[in-house]
Formats: structure tokens, C-alpha cells, sequence
């Protein structure tokens, strides 16, 4: 894959249907809002420009589209594309390696410049890019194929500023961890045996919370203060979403809701969460309780069946 190609298509643009329409209003959100057809998909995006959060790219199936200007460019040659938080920066993840290596794309949003940094060599592959709250670091998990089944090994840190990248091996790490940051950017955390363990960006073990369920939800599994962690429950609890104090590992909360997917926090009392509506699914913001406030965004079974996902980016 050369980089200039793939330069071009992140940084294109084009016209995406937006109509006015008001959503029906709460308390909180009465100004009006403007509903956003998707390309290639029937997803509506409900938005309103008070929101703490705007839908920066998605992917369908092992497709990725990247919001630039007043619309969603398809972005052919990446499987993945995260912005950061405030979006000025986007990291994309290539569908294959290049000269027997992987490679995330680099790209500078506000000056339209970008650029390639090496990850890992083959077999390993390294995907799953998460950022830092600062927007100065990105976190990717890096995986390789045992059999049928691709085992986490580690992570690699890109950093967007230096534009290099390292890779750690993590001794005794879950093989189907998944890694995100700390909210201060510290530490990274993964899901380890129904659990959450803290690493130092070396790889050595800080902490371990044992049985809270593996952490859940889109691009940060904290809450925007830092002081709550999302999971998916234990087995053992007859709910689905569970929040425990993230310094003290006690349980603070848990959601009486059962859905397809969480996506990320809205803020410290409300999280978002894939749900069905009849034969479809809504992206629905919730309370700590799985009570429904707002409705974000209509998904139909087809876009589902298909594996949409939608990347939310902190304004």
C-alpha cells in the first residue's frame, strides 16, 4: 500500500443528505437537531450541535468512513478509523500489510497532512486503536492467529506527535484482551479472566480488579471524570451492564438493560448502548439504571446483520 493513495482518500470529502428535522425535545436537549442519512447504509444519525459527542467515522463490515467537512468519505484500503478526542487528529488501520509489515496512517485533520508509521511484522497484526484523552497517544492491541482464533500478545503505543510506534509483550496477558487507556493516560487496561487489570505502558501488572465482568463500551470504557469503569457484568448477575469505582473496585451501579452493543459514555450518569427497536436496533442513551433518555441514531437489521459500528468522538 503506498501512502500517498492512501493520503488522498483520507483527507477527501463529499456530500452526505441532511434535513432538517427537530427531534422530539427533553428537558435538556430542546434545541433543534438534524437527522444524517449515512452512505451505504440506512443508519440515521439524530444530532443535535449541543451534544458532548459526534459520530466522527464508522465501519461497515471491514469498510471504513471517515467525517470530513459536511459528510462520511469512504476510505477503500482501511478496515479502521478512530479520531481523537477534539478532532484534530485520526489514526487509520490498513485492511493488509505492506512489504511484510502493519501500519497505521497519521492524519493531521486540521493541516491535511498525514503519514505512515510501521506497527508490527507479520503474523502479528496490531488493530483496535484507542486514544488517549489528550489525543497524544493511541493504544492498539496486537494479535496473532493461533489455529482459527486470533490471541492477543500485547499492545502497541503510536505516539502522534514523534510519529513512532512500540511495541510491548505482555507476559500472562488474556488471550482475548482488548486494550484501552486509563483516564489519565498512565496506564493501559484490558479484560483479564472476567476481570480488569491495569498495565504500565512497559507491560508490567499494576493493579488487578478481579470479577467485574470485562470492560464495555466504544472508545473509553471511563467515565469523562475518570471515576467510574463500565463492564459487562459477571455471569453470576442477572444484569448485563455493571459500573464499579474505579478506585476502589466496588460496585457502584448496575443497568437493567440488556444490549447488543455499548458504545462509550455520554457522560458521567448516561452511556450509550446499541438496543432493539422491534426488528431493528437504536443507538440509545441511557441511564446508569438502563432507563432511555434520547435516541441517537436508527439502525436497520440489514446495517446490524452487516456489522455497522459507529466511532463516537468527544467534542
Amino acid at each position: 500500500m503506498s501512502v500517498t493513495p492512501g493520503i488522498y482518500r483520507l483527507l477527501g470529502c463529499a456530500v452526505i443528505a441532511v434535513s432538517a428535522a427537530a427531534l422530539t425535545p427533553t428537558a435538556s436537549y430542546a434545541a433543534r437537531s438534524v437527522d444524517v442519512a449515512l452512505p451505504d447504509t440506512r443508519v440515521t444519525l439524530r444530532e443535535n450541535a449541543a451534544d458532548p459527542l459526534k459520530i466522527t467515522s464508522y465501519t461497515l463490515g471491514n469498510v471504513a468512513y471517515l467525517r470530513r467537512n459536511t459528510g462520511f468519505v469512504k476510505q477503500n484500503g482501511y478496515q479502521e478509523i478512530t479520531v481523537a478526542p477534539k478532532g484534530a487528529m485520526a489514526l487509520a488501520v490498513p485492511t493488509s500489510y505492506s512489504a511484510g509489515r502493519d501500519s497505521v496512517l497519521l492524519a493531521d485533520l486540521v493541516t491535511n497532512k498525514a503519514g505512515k508509521v510501521e506497527t508490527v511484522a507479520k503474523p502479528y497484526i496490531a488493530k483496535f486503536a484507542h486514544w488517549s484523552r489528550s489525543g497524544g497517544k493511541a493504544v492498539l492491541t496486537v494479535q496473532r492467529k493461533n489455529g482459527t482464533v486470533w490471541e492477543t500478545t500485547g499492545f502497541v503505543i503510536v505516539d502522534a506527535t514523534a510519529k513512532t510506534a512500540r511495541t510491548v509483550t505482555v507476559q500472562g496477558v488474556d488471550r482475548a484482551a482488548r486494550f484501552r487507556w486509563s483516564p489519565d493516560g498512565a496506564d493501559v487496561v484490558a479484560d483479564y479472566q472476567g476481570g480488569t487489570r491495569f498495565y504500565g505502558q512497559d507491560g508490567a501488572l499494576r493493579r488487578t480488579l478481579a470479577k467485574t465482568g470485562i470492560p464495555a463500551g466504544g472508545e473509553d470504557v471511563f467515565s469523562p471524570s475518570g471515576g467510574t469503569l463500565m463492564t459487562w457484568c459477571p455471569a453470576t448477575y442477572t444484569e448485563y451492564v455493571c459500573f464499579w469505582n474505579r478506585t476502589s473496585g466496588k460496585l457502584t451501579a448496575k443497568a437493567n438493560v440488556k444490549p447488543k452493543a455499548l458504545l462509550g459514555w455520554w457522560d458521567d450518569k448516561h452511556v450509550l448502548a446499541v438496543v432493539a427497536s422491534g426488528s431493528a436496533y437504536r443507538v440509545a442513551v441511557i441511564d446508569l439504571q438502563g432507563k432511555a433518555t434520547r435516541v441517537l441514531a436508527d439502525i436497520s437489521a440489514e446495517d446490524w446483520k452487516n456489522k455497522v459500528y459507529l466511532s463516537y468522538t468527544r467534542r
